[in-house]
C-alpha cells in the first residue's frame, strides 16, 4: 500500500505541479511519468547490495516491479482522458526557415 501512495503522490503532484506552472500537456506528462517511476531501479539495487539477496527487502524490491507496472500503465489512461484539459502543444518553430 504505501508503494501505490508513492506513486499517486508522486505522479498527481507532479502533474498538478507542470498544469500550475503552465506546461504543454506533453511536457506535463513526462514529468509527471518521470517523477513517479524515478529510481526504484536503483532502491532494488540498494536493498540487495545492503541487505543480502537472501533478505526480506530483496524480494520486496522484486514485487515492487509487478506493482509499479499496472500501476503506471492505469495511470497512462488517467493521463490520456486528462489530455482533453490542456491546450494543444503549439508546433515547434525552427530559426532556420526556407520561406522566400
Amino acid at each position: 500500500m504505501p508503494l501505490l501512495a508513492y506513486f499517486a503522490l508522486m505522479w498527481f503532484g507532479s502533474f498538478a505541479l507542470g498544469r500550475a506552472i503552465g506546461l504543454p500537456y506533453d511536457r506535463t506528462a513526462t514529468l509527471a511519468f518521470t517523477a513517479a517511476g524515478n529510481n526504484f531501479e536503483l532502491a532494488i539495487a540498494v536493498a540487495i547490495a545492503t541487505f543480502g539477496i537472501t533478505s526480506g527487502q530483496a524480494p520486496s524490491g522484486v514485487v515492487g516491479q509487478l506493482i509499479e507496472v499496472p500501476v503506471l500503465v492505469a495511470l497512462v489512461y488517467v493521463s490520456l482522458v486528462w489530455r482533453r484539459r490542456f491546450p494543444t502543444t503549439p508546433p515547434i518553430r525552427t530559426t532556420a526557415s526556407h520561406e522566400t
